[in-house]
């Protein structure tokens, strides 16, 4: 089977939808598809026609047109990956354990108080230890889970790709999370005239299952945004101030600094300043080399072609938080964040199950303010104002079932549609079969990312890419917790057809889903073992 995708056709619009439909679809029988043609944008050509058709296609291979390229991932757990790993230039035997208590401290807060020095939680000279813990630490072990263990943030099949530094005080640490400890970090840079902390987030493509393939690129930087969100909220609960350093300058060098190699899978790294800190790296010299895996080498190519450069615009004292118009509902943070789950089904059962139930209007309320906080960067918040967000409800008292539009931070534009959950229920990536439990027709929320890429890349260039994952990470990030206190799971996903969503939800011609998150009220529990510190 031959693919051509047309020339100046950007991935998931209309172009490509009509030249690139799936085999059992109206598209893919000759019908026109409502959306029509988007325009082209001559403003494309200044960012570079090569370095954008690239990305387009790779857009394409792992977007709308993956049914086409590959199949979809059947993952071999006997092959592995560096998932658990420490990185080689951490030191298991040298550093110092993390203070307890983190959790003791989360539960004489309530949600949503707590947002900042004033009624934040009393942490003392131990704050930045409970801080760290609060953002990535663990929290529970499922005894029946296939995918184990489990922290404030979901992740791919529990892998965590994104990897925790700290740069304090001209040292290196590590963030270890099983040993809950900070190991050092031996070979870096020596940064004289540093002071404060500043922590790093490093995601490493290696750590998801090389079945992924390119898909491994957004799934790592989505995970970056998730963690991007953890951290900020761990920030403001104790009262500590974060910057986000975005674009960040020389990443060669800060991947040297912390002692990482882009040959060994690494992504483009994140750097967060707390209180002020001044963080220092030298120069980087370390170059590209390849890894042996030809779909790795393009991931690590596109991952390049997509940083962010220019200088670091000021962020001054933002937070990336609230304060929230958030009701709560009685929890603590402590609660919240142990609710905070994915979805489960019984051992030998794959996907996750739900039941229908039914939730108060605050539940979609809360959730909407806490997806709608600003991120905290000029740059990555003007690239969110192009992020649209759809939401298809059901079973919320107040709120009538169907589609709605999110404009200006609220509601809008319903559309009464029977059937729209069980229509997303079978454009799932996993549906439901004998192995598989699909349960978004008895979702109460399906929200659905959607943004307009021809205009990202004209407005961005090739960055575009990188920070609408981030911003969306950054945005499902609130939904999980909104999910959260409401007792609810919430499945990220980038598994569904692009193609077929754009027409179940009636999507402008110049929209594509690029994420979505899939929210209600779970039909499996069992005893778990408490990890909290």
């Amino acid at each position: 089977m031959s693919l051509t995708l047309e020339r100046g056709a950007l991935p998931g619009t209309a172009e490509a939808r009509r030249t690139t439909a799936p085999h059992g679809t109206a598209e893919a029988h000759g019908t026109e598809t409502p959306h029509g043609t988007a325009e082209a944008r001559p403003t494309d050509a200044p960012h570079g026609t090569e370095e954008l058709r690239e990305l387009r296609r790779f857009a394409f291979e792992q977007g709308a047109g993956k049914a086409f390229v590959a199949p979809g991932p059947q993952i071999d757990p006997s092959i592995g990956t560096t998932s658990g790993q420490l990185p080689a230039a951490v030191r298991p035997d040298a550093g110092r354990p993390l203070a307890l208590g983190t959790s003791r401290l989360l539960r004489r807060t309530p949600f949503p108080a707590g947002l900042g020095p004033a009624d934040g939680p009393a942490a003392g000279e131990d704050t930045l230890d409970h801080l760290l813990v609060t953002a990535f630490g663990l929290q529970r072990r499922e005894p029946s889970n296939s995918f184990n263990d489990h922290r404030v943030v979901p992740s791919v099949r529990s892998k965590f790709p994104v990897r925790p530094y700290l740069l304090q005080d001209g040292a290196t640490r590590y963030l270890d999370v099983q040993r809950h400890a900070l190991l050092d970090v031996e070979g870096t840079p020596a940064a004289d005239g540093e002071h404060g902390t500043t922590v790093v987030l490093a995601g490493r493509h290696t750590d998801l299952p090389p079945q992924y393939a390119l898909l491994r690129g957004p799934l790592v930087d989505l995970e970056i945004g998730h963690n991007l969100r953890s951290l900020y909220l761990a920030a403001q609960l104790f009262g500590v101030r974060a910057e986000l350093e975005l674009p960040t300058p020389d990443p060669e060098g800060l991947a040297e600094r912390i002692g990482i190699r882009p040959a060994e899978g690494w992504a483009y790294p994140v750097a967060v300043r707390l209180d002020g800190a001044t963080p220092r790296w030298r120069p980087g010299t370390d170059r590209p080399a390849p890894t042996g895996d030809p779909a790795l080498d393009r991931v690590l190519r596109i991952d390049r072609m997509t940083r962010p450069s220019g200088a670091p615009a000021p962020a001054g004292e933002v937070t990336g938080t609230g304060p929230y118009p958030v009701e709560g509902n009685g929890l603590s943070w402590a609660e919240v964040l142990w609710n905070r789950t994915a979805g489960r089904t019984p051992e030998g059962v794959g996907g996750f199950s739900g039941v229908r139930a039914p939730q108060p209007y605050a539940a979609v309320a809360d959730s909407l303010a806490l997806a709608c906080a600003p991120p905290p960067s000029p740059l990555l918040a003007a690239v969110a104002g192009h992020v649209r967000l759809t939401l298809c409800a059901q079973d919320v008292e107040g709120l009538p079932d169907g589609i709605h539009r999110v404009e200006d931070n609220r509601l809008t534009g319903h559309l009464a549609r029977p059937g729209v959950h069980a229509a997303l229920d079978s454009q799932f990536g996993y549906p439901l079969s004998g192995g598989n439990d699909c349960p978004v027709r008895h979702a109460t929320f399906v929200w659905t990312f959607t943004a307009d890429l021809r205009a990202l890349f004209a407005e961005f260039g090739p960055s575009a890419w990188k920070l609408l994952q981030y911003a969306c990470g950054w945005s499902a990030q609130g939904l999980v917790l909104g999910a959260a206190a409401y007792g609810m799971y919430a499945r990220p996903a980038r598994a569904f057809d692009e193609v077929r969503i754009a027409r179940t939800l009636e999507l402008d011609r110049d929209q594509t889903a690029v994420f979505q998150v899939v929210c209600g009220t779970g039909r499996f529990r069992e005893p778990m073992l408490d990890l909290r510190s």
